[in-house]
């Protein structure tokens, strides 16, 4: 670990440099092989969002009922979230249609508003492997209460989860439940404080170049397909190709 820790001091002065998700991942590796790999933690935690919220209006046209994925591109570098193969609306062109769909969704439509740039992005935060505790990103709300029923609720599942890993020596069994609660008060610190360790500041870097949103629309009058393209903090305006999701799929 200590390893680990000289390459974020490193890797501190390079933030503005090209330092790439997937190579963060190999140095975290070389110090800590168990560590959680953050595009793999990035890219799940985005899916399960967009998954829990499924079921909000995408648009009036029922005939795709498709929603957000979120899918990492180690070939172009890139962290995509897209909506694949909705239909354009007969008075609508492309553009409008795009514009229309990703506005119901104020999570993302806010990520192109450069001055939201201060919001933080809660489909992105599995990236931010240093809030994980118990396999889950852990968010807090500076409500006393509440945030120590969370942190009790926390270890009492990761006991449940690690019961089989305890033995009879109660002594050794303590110290490793103590060190957890440790982690998590950490955790918790620097959540309610809202600072910024090195490797946060590295990985929202990245992010703020590699993510991107599609859109996949199907002209069903003229069988054409198209993908409309946003990036972050460029506003609500996109970017339009011919595209199909075939050609996407592979990337």
């Amino acid at each position: 670990m200590k390893i680990f820790f000289l390459i974020v001091f490193f890797l501190g002065s390079l933030i503005q440099s090209e330092i790439k998700l997937h190579e963060i991942d190999q140095l975290r590796s070389y110090s800590d092989p168990e560590s959680k790999s953050i595009i793999n933690n990035g890219v799940e935690f985005c899916n399960n969002f967009f998954d829990n919220n499924k079921n909000l209006v995408i648009s009036e046209n029922k005939t795709f009922k498709n929603f957000f994925l979120c899918k990492f591109s180690k070939k172009r570098n890139r962290f995509y979230v897209y909506m694949l193969s909705q239909a354009k609306e007969n008075e609508l062109s492309i553009r409008e249609t795009c514009i229309k769909i990703i506005s119901n969704w104020s999570w993302i439509s806010d990520h192109m508003d450069k001055n939201l740039k201060y919001q933080s992005k809660e489909y992105l935060a599995g990236f931010y492997v240093e809030n994980i505790f118990n396999d889950r990103v852990l968010n807090f709300t500076n409500n006393i209460s509440r945030d120590s029923l969370l942190i009790n609720n926390e270890i009492d599942n990761l006991i449940i989860k690690n019961k089989d890993s305890f033995t009879e020596n109660n002594q050794k069994n303590n110290k490793i439940i103590e060190e957890e609660i440790n982690k998590i008060k950490r955790i918790y610190k620097k959540i309610i404080s809202k600072s910024e360790s090195d490797l946060d500041k590295i990985i929202k870097s990245e992010l703020d170049r590699i993510v991107r949103y599609k859109i996949f629309i199907n002209d069903i009058k003229s069988f054409k397909s198209y993908s409309c393209n946003w990036t972050p903090l460029k506003g609500l305006n996109p970017y339009i190709k011919k595209e199909s999701y075939k050609e996407f799929e592979n990337i």
